[in-house]
């Protein structure tokens, strides 16, 4: 048994010498029920949203769409394009004299060695928001409805230009809608109310074209559980704070462990009044501090930024 299974191996290291690239892919077809944005009918969809007036968010997130920078960021790729597109300055360097988001910046809640392993979470990517300037609500699929997810499509495609814009990124399964992987961060692009179809911005673009999806398959799809977590994936809705830390805000109080914000996790602590003035004496204490409040849910006593 042994000799045929080294035999084996011996063949297929031959084969990949003479073919390197041999067990490597240059994007996938993408399967229905997704429609692709290029082809006729997704461009389409694209022209028809436009006119009832629900891609409002579309053209922001466009101006910044990211490919995600290693297999496993597609958390990073998708919140470093929300960042970017809600016009958040980090409020330290990238590279040269400019100040931009960059998925190599985003290793305060979990490190960039972790996260190329094992990716990451649906509530440690929601604390990551919090820590670089983002108000941050997050909704597990389990807990919100279809209807309530409807309603947040419209919210984050209706909002008119002058207001502030709202980024919804999104935590499904990729094996519910018929696409090879299992979970998948993305940002949402935009609604189709009348045809009920949603603009996925892939930030897998080596794998897949941005496409449009059923709302109702998107909300099934949030539905399934993360082994991770033991918890379903869901969606966040992001706006700009007013207010950023220059050092990750999760270690600053993870002595409260109040660091992130999860609306089935709101149980906080017993003394409120102590957390209020611990994270009183942070802000005061911080001279580097811009703006409002960067984690302004940390006052509800909410779960660790560590914890899943």
């Amino acid at each position: 048994m042994y000799l045929g299974l080294f035999a084996l191996l011996r063949t297929m290291t031959q084969e990949m010498k003479k073919n390197p690239l041999q067990g490597t892919f240059h994007r996938r077809l993408l399967p229905p029920p997704a429609i692709s944005f290029s082809s006729i009918e997704g461009q389409k969809l694209f022209a028809e949203a436009l006119n009832l007036g629900y891609l409002s968010g579309y053209f922001q997130l466009a101006e910044h769409f990211t490919t995600q920078g290693h297999p496993a960021f597609c958390g990073l790729g998708s919140l470093t394009m929300a960042l970017n597109a809600l016009l958040i300055d980090p409020g330290r360097i990238w590279q040269g004299t400019w100040r931009w988001f960059d998925e190599s910046m985003l290793n305060c809640c979990e490190s960039l060695e972790v996260v190329r392993e094992k990716g990451i979470t649906l509530s440690k990517l929601s604390c990551l928001a919090n820590c670089n300037g983002a108000n941050v609500t997050l909704k597990y699929g389990n807990s919100a409805t279809l209807e309530e997810f409807r309603n947040d499509l419209k919210l984050i495609s209706t909002l008119p230009a002058p207001s502030q814009p709202t980024v919804m990124v999104a935590s499904y399964s990729r094996k519910v809608l018929k696409q090879t992987g299992i979970g998948h961060f993305s940002p949402i692009g935009g609604y189709h109310p009348e045809k009920d179809m949603v603009l996925i911005m892939d930030v897998a673009r080596f794998k897949y074209p941005p496409h449009w999806v059923p709302a109702e398959d998107l909300f099934s799809a949030l539905q399934t559980i993360d082994e991770e977590t033991g918890k379903s994936r869901g969606y966040i809705l992001l706006s700009a704070s007013s207010r950023m830390y220059t050092e990750c805000f999760c270690k600053q109080t993870n002595e409260l462990q109040v660091n992130c914000h999860d609306e089935d996790n709101v149980e906080g602590t017993k003394d409120l009044k102590l957390i209020e003035e611990k994270l009183e004496t942070l802000l005061s204490n911080d001279s580097e501090v811009i703006g409002e409040s960067v984690c302004a849910s940390a006052r509800n006593g909410c779960e660790r930024c560590g914890g899943k």
